[in-house]
């Protein structure tokens, strides 16, 4: 179960840094990941506003199959998912984040950054996550062949 809601607003260089020009628009996605009903992440995603204009992107509402589902719709922005590189670090969480959290004190939580990109290169999504520490485990499978 998740919370949904979309705004417009100018990219600050800490926020989308891969996402659009310095001072480019861009739509905002905020959703807060819930597990039985307990907060675990908030995940905020950022995508050019050119390329969410006029599509569910831009809606403050969850999207059925997700916003790849809408940026790779042929009959929509048309732009094939091809790649994504994540940065993760851990750090001890904001006051407001352990509040929405509903974290206990000395908990960390992990920061994920990813940028998505699509098969010309081109940056389609920067997703910010933030999520408790002690209700996340990541797995990783790298193809050494």
């Amino acid at each position: 179960m998740r919370r949904a809601g979309s705004s417009r607003r100018r990219r600050s260089a800490r926020s989308a840094s891969g996402c659009a020009p310095s001072g480019a628009e861009v739509v905002v996605r905020r959703l807060t990941f819930l597990l039985e009903g307990v907060p675990v992440a908030l995940h905020d995603s950022y995508f050019p506003a050119d390329l969410a204009a006029d599509t569910a992107i831009e809606q403050p509402h969850l999207i059925r199959g997700g916003a790849h589902a809408v940026i790779e719709d042929p009959a929509g922005p048309n732009r094939h998912i091809a790649r994504s590189v994540d940065e993760i670090s851990g750090r001890m969480p904001t006051p407001d984040e352990a509040r929405t959290l509903s974290m206990p004190p000395g908990v960390p939580v992990f920061r994920i950054l990813r940028t998505v990109y699509d098969s010309d290169g081109q940056p389609v999504e920067v997703q910010d996550s933030v999520a408790a520490g002690d209700r996340h485990t990541f797995c990783f499978e790298v193809d050494m062949g």
